[in-house]
């Protein structure tokens, strides 16, 4: 089955991954606003497909592929039952994540259109295409979080059609209807058929007449009962109006119309629970600038100036204020979204990212040949020395929060007392921070020639080294998980890392070498301690395999599923890896 007969014949999941590069193949480690997160969307998406599902992930387009000439545009599967689908908006060129806010509003017209085109196709309405929407940080959250809005406002109006239908002029309906979202009828759909109503009554006669005017008109052409609706509305009106302005008296007026009749309308509350059907957006912040304006507290003006934490801040809250349910990553991230944000602890579902076991694990002797080989010639190390040594090893992108420069002080430090150690680093060479790190190992004897710079690792090489490497080191300030060091510990690499890698802090303190973020003398301390105890080093690593021996991506995907419909979603019964329906 073709990925295009895998949408039509089977439930569909939609993903929205924005910034930086998220593809089929994602450049960790090589592309500056690409990592953990695409790494987590992709191998979400690859178990969803497992339960049954097709994934549709949605990501930035328009620009080039990372290294490339190529543009990221129209669609691109990814395996047989997902695809990627790349969204223009913001230009032809690559915009950081701090800036990306600029391309949202484009991004949610293109999506706004295509999906009403698969609409169109499934005979179905467009908030109906896909069972859930689950937006991946701050600006995807907020191109769900608008998109949800557009369609709420369309059935909206819908609803809004059928209650004041043969009393509204025909004129105010088409009005609504051509400025759709703009209406604001998802939110205001009290006021809006109340305008519908009063628009078809004497606009002489004084207000509380009008709105006891209205009442009686639409229970007339109805044929419902008028009893002492028109009252009661006459009644309501005056109480709610008093002390108020024109203006806001005149809201109030066609509100206490639009609430009597809708009442009457719909006594069962069936317009709540369709526009109720149209809430499907599950946010995955990943990390939330709350957390991170808090590190960077203390940095200079012109590195938090950057980041432009007021505006992400406020993108979160307006996003935390709309959207049905949450994923937190970390136990901190679910902290942060009670207490700043106020989220309802029951709408969040903890969903930490999990470990593909196929790529994460121990390799042979034979599998890691070729890796020798590759450290060989990117270090100019013969491969027989290299096979004697420990290795220190760290991959991430090339950011400052992960401070790679301290690491290579530490290692400066710690291989004074420790022979045969040699530091690989992975992270891409297209930012200015590579050049600075090469530098500060060129001018430093203590490292030219045991500490090495690895730029962008292929994907046949980067999952062995987990399992090569003697020793996973990362003193990483910024983590919403820290899903490399989760990675290592799975294979059973023994850890040191800073007290702000929530994995090692909440997941496995105990195994884990934890040491105070920025604390170089005790990253030092941490590496000679490990590498001159072998004993303790192997303890560590089989704890560490031991506990992360849960963190699988299907079992937790496939208990997301079961948490959002407790919260009243319908979503498809999930199948497991042999095709067996669970539904739950």
């Amino acid at each position: 089955m073709s990925v295009q007969e895998s949408f039509f014949n089977r439930p569909r999941i939609a993903l929205i991954t924005n910034h930086g590069y998220g593809g089929v193949i994602v450049p960790v480690g090589g592309a500056p606003d690409t990592g953990g997160q695409n790494m987590y969307v992709n191998s979400m998406a690859q178990a969803l497909v497992q339960l049954g599902f097709h994934v549709s992930i949605f990501a930035r387009g328009g620009f080039p592929f990372f290294g490339l000439e190529k543009v990221r545009e129209g669609i691109e599967p990814f395996g047989d039952n997902a695809r990627y689908v790349y969204v223009p908006g913001g230009g032809d060129k690559f915009i950081r994540k701090e800036d990306i806010a600029v391309a949202l509003d484009e991004e949610v017209d293109w999506i706004e259109d295509f999906v009403s085109k698969e609409a169109a196709e499934l005979s179905c309405k467009p908030h109906q295409v896909y069972e859930i929407w689950n937006t991946h940080y701050w600006d995807a959250g907020v191109i769900g979080m608008l998109l949800e809005v557009r369609w709420m406002a369309r059935e909206a109006l819908g609803l809004l059609r059928k209650a004041v239908e043969g009393v509204a002029l025909e004129e105010t309906l088409r009005d609504f209807e051509m400025k759709g979202h703009w209406s604001g009828a998802a939110t205001s759909l009290e006021l809006l058929a109340g305008k519908c109503c009063l628009a078809a009554v004497d606009p002489t006669l004084k207000p509380v007449e009008r709105v006891g005017g209205a009442v009686r008109l639409w229970c007339e052409k109805r044929n419902e009962p008028i009893g002492n609706h028109g009252k009661q509305a006459m009644e309501e009106f005056e109480r709610n109006s008093k002390g108020l302005g024109p203006v806001t008296a005149t809201l109030v007026e066609a509100e206490t119309v639009g609430r009597k009749i809708l009442s009457l309308w719909d006594k069962d509350g069936n317009r709540r629970k369709a526009l109720a059907a149209v809430s499907r957006h599950v946010f995955t912040p990943h990390s939330l600038g709350l957390l991170k304006e808090e590190n960077f507290k203390d940095r200079p003006l012109d590195v938090k100036r950057a980041l432009k934490f007021c505006e992400r801040r406020n993108h979160e809250i307006a996003v935390c204020n709309t959207a049905r349910a949450f994923v937190a990553t970390s136990t901190e991230i679910a902290e942060r979204l009670r207490t700043g944000l106020g989220v309802d602890p029951g709408k969040m579902f903890f969903f930490p990212p999990g470990v593909d076991r196929k790529k994460f694990r121990k390799y042979s002797p034979g599998e890691l040949a070729p890796v020798y080989d590759y450290l060989a010639e990117k270090s100019g190390v013969h491969v027989d020395e290299l096979k004697k040594a420990k290795i220190i090893f760290e991959t991430s992108r090339m950011d400052r929060t992960k401070r790679k420069d301290l690491l290579l002080d530490a290692f400066a430090m710690a291989s004074e007392e420790l022979d045969g150690t040699f530091l690989f680093i992975g992270g891409g060479p297209e930012k200015e921070i590579f050049k600075q790190l090469e530098d500060k190992i060129r001018k430093d004897s203590r490292l030219m020639g045991k500490a090495f710079l690895l730029g962008f690792i292929p994907d046949h090489y980067l999952y062995p080294m987990f399992s090569l490497a003697d020793l996973f080191v990362t003193a990483s300030e910024m983590e919403g998980f820290g899903m490399s060091a989760a990675q290592a510990a799975a294979v059973g690499t023994p850890l040191v890392t800073s007290h702000l890698v929530p994995f090692s802090a909440q997941y496995v303190p105990d195994a884990a070498v934890i040491v105070r973020a920025g604390d170089t003398k005790g990253f030092r301390d941490a590496i000679v301690r490990l590498l001159s105890d072998a004993r303790d080093l192997e303890e560590r690593g089989r704890t560490l395999a031991e506990k992360t021996a849960g963190l699988d991506w299907i079992s937790l995907s496939r208990a997301f599923l079961g948490h959002l419909r407790m919260r009243g979603l319908e979503i498809s019964g999930a199948k497991d890896e042999q095709g067996s329906s669970r539904n739950r």
